[in-house]
């Protein structure tokens, strides 16, 4: 889960974000608001939020000081400026910080989706490259490809029925979103369609070896399900067959 600090110093634009992006669902939590600058400073070192969304303007300490003020222990945040103030000076400091995105008010509801998007897709691509580098390895090329990684762990673990794509996401430090976009970009298709392929493909080749004797339900734990009717189901969406039919040759 990625945690947000809003810091505006008006309270219907702190409430009106804090309501938008929960109304997303996306695997974001806002743990802090701030009402000024030093509230911001706070509350930021307090939490080390992923995501940070500011206003330029504020009592005590404008944005563009904050930020500088959070760049110093933190290189990593990725900080979203929401302003009403669209010139340059403003803009070209707050990029030369680091800064991910500036926003102008008013807010527009898709873009402002996709951006969060994207910086949870930055947030863990940089978070994956800093875990490789902490292991020592630097030079590996799967430092940079996770959804390979990704795939291999899927490979290997398809048959936990517990396995699903926040728990991926867990073992390799990254967001859902971003699992999701490296799988289908790799594979073609979906996260969870991925998994069923793996699990459908072991389950054919159990149900046609004839050196064993398998109930239907044997194979639907081995393979991963955890009910043999979803098993069933499954299987028959991806083979045109039900299980039994297709161990039968019909």
């Amino acid at each position: 889960m990625f945690r947000v600090v809003i810091a505006d110093d008006e309270e219907t634009i702190r409430n009106g974000l804090k309501r938008l992006i929960e109304s997303y669902e996306l695997d974001l939590s806002v743990i802090a608001t701030a009402q000024d600058g030093e509230e911001a400073i706070e509350v930021i070192k307090k939490y080390h939020p992923e995501i940070i969304l500011m206003d330029i303007n504020m009592p005590f300490m404008n944005g563009l000081e904050i930020i500088e003020t959070v760049r110093e222990t933190d290189k990593d945040a990725k900080i979203i400026i929401i302003s009403g103030y669209s010139q340059f000076e403003y803009a070209q400091k707050a990029l030369e910080l680091g800064v991910f995105s500036y926003i102008l008010k008013p807010i527009n509801y898709r873009d402002f989706k996709n951006i969060l998007l994207k910086a949870m897709d930055a947030y863990s691509q940089r978070m994956w490259e800093v875990s490789k580098l902490k292991e020592g390895d630097a030079e590996n090329e799967g430092c940079k490809d996770v959804g390979k990684l990704a795939i291999a762990y899927m490979k290997e673990n398809f048959s936990q029925n517990q396995l699903s794509l926040n728990l991926v996401a867990q073992q390799f430090h990254i967001s859902q979103s971003y699992l999701t976009r490296v799988i289908k970009q790799k594979t073609g298709v979906s996260f969870t369609d991925y998994l069923n392929r793996l699990r459908i493909n072991m389950a054919t080749k159990l149900l046609t070896d004839k050196d064993n004797n398998y109930s239907i339900n044997d194979i639907s734990n081995m393979v991963g399900y955890s009910s043999q009717h979803y098993f069933s189901r499954a299987f028959k969406n991806y083979m045109g067959v039900s299980p039994n039919k297709y161990r039968n040759g019909e």
